[in-house]
């Protein structure tokens, strides 16, 4: 039985992004071979309130420059050495450097591995002192046994931000899920009928730039002369207010429909007819795997891993910050049923082919037993 621990921040919901593909590989993971342990820097609201898939230790953790760094620090080298873990995985940058002053300080033999999953969240959305984790990374990688990114642009920016050689970093791909359709109708489609629905899944957050797609609509509505269109928003985040003012200001608020985070996704996705992401930065979108998964067409900003899951095929790839070509790009889709139809196939077929969770997952669980192995025989010489 191989002794895994996950160390990350916090988990804040189940949702989406690092979080979600986290849980989802916790019960995963073939129990048989790996005994998990899920290790939290501090509590979030939503651990307050919900159950965890494996065991659960928080470390009290309140910022990497507050006093009580060097008690996290030993209560986590203390959990390790105790329980003889023999794989630690981070997930952000906080845990990474945790994990490593907890381990390689203290010369604990043990697999050390991070995860990077983003090309960065843009300016104001991490605290101040990231700006020093990132000139340490290059030194700090030197440490760690291996790398996991989920896109080759995510590894090829890391090469190049972090100064770290492409071989310590290994590509394995986000998982995602098939799941069947169901004849359960979300209000939001009973209450507002329209001809074409358009759906973005993503946290109401600056980098996602739903502003640009209110833009992109606003144009939208002076093209289509009959075709009546509706704009799903699923999720939340402090630009709600914003977008809320930003919808009334180009006269578009009788075409967004802001749903919220809603757990099962796909019951809303078996109902629209185009999926959209324009963020400013992506690393491999779990929505756009959703998107792909529910057989939905795709456009996309030319951003991080979106030019790896969509191309001419599937989707449309648009420069990003650009409303113009986004209402374009969405033009071209509403007003040709065939090649969304068409489009939608090519998506649900590439996604089974290459982003299963049981591709993912066989991968995955491959790469900790090489690198176990590895270190076995580096210990024994």
């Amino acid at each position: 039985m191989i002794r895994l621990v996950y160390l990350i921040d916090t988990i804040s919901c189940n949702t989406s992004g690092t979080e979600k593909q986290l849980l989802e590989m916790i019960m995963r993971l073939d129990k048989t071979k790996f005994e998990i342990s899920l290790v939290c820097l501090w509590r979030s609201n939503w651990m307050r309130e919900n159950e965890l898939p494996c065991p659960l230790i928080v470390l009290g953790y309140e910022g990497f420059f507050k006093k009580n760094i060097f008690g996290v620090v030993i209560k986590l080298r203390k959990l390790i050495a105790e329980n003889k873990i023999q794989i630690i995985q981070t997930f952000f940058e906080d845990s990474i450097f945790v994990a490593w002053l907890a381990t390689r300080l203290n010369k604990l033999d043990i697999v050390l591995l991070s995860s990077r999953r983003d090309m960065g969240l843009g300016k104001g959305n991490q605290p101040w002192y990231h700006i020093l984790f990132g000139m340490a990374l290059p030194f700090v990688n030197k440490n760690f046994d291996g790398i996991i990114a989920n896109c080759q642009q995510v590894k090829e920016y890391v090469v190049t931000r972090e100064k770290t050689s492409m071989d310590k970093i290994e590509v394995v791909h986000n998982g995602v899920e098939f799941r069947k359709k169901t004849e359960k109708t979300p209000r939001c489609f009973v209450e507002n009928l329209a001809d074409i629905w358009i759906v973005i899944v993503a946290s109401l957050t600056p980098v996602k730039r739903h502003d640009v797609l209110i833009k992109a609509v606003a144009i939208l509505n002076q093209r289509l002369d009959r075709q009546k269109i509706k704009v799903l928003i699923l999720g939340k985040g402090q630009e709600r207010e914003r977008l809320d003012r930003l919808v009334k200001q180009e006269n578009v608020q009788h075409v967004f429909c802001f749903e919220g985070a809603v757990q099962n996704i796909s019951d809303y996705l078996q109902h629209v007819d185009i999926g959209v992401l324009c963020s400013d930065r992506e690393g491999l979108s779990n929505a756009v795997l959703e998107y792909m998964s529910s057989g939905l067409p795709v456009v996309v900003t030319a951003v991080g891993g979106n030019t790896e899951l969509i191309d001419k095929k599937n989707g449309i790839c648009v420069p990003p910050d650009d409303p113009d070509a986004l209402a374009d790009a969405v033009h071209e889709l509403i007003v040709n049923k065939h090649k969304r139809e068409q489009m939608g196939l090519v998506s649900r077929k590439k996604v089974e082919k290459y982003f299963s969770w049981q591709e993912s997952m066989r991968y995955l669980e491959g790469y900790y037993q090489a690198l176990l192995a590895e270190k076995r025989v580096i210990s024994d010489k």
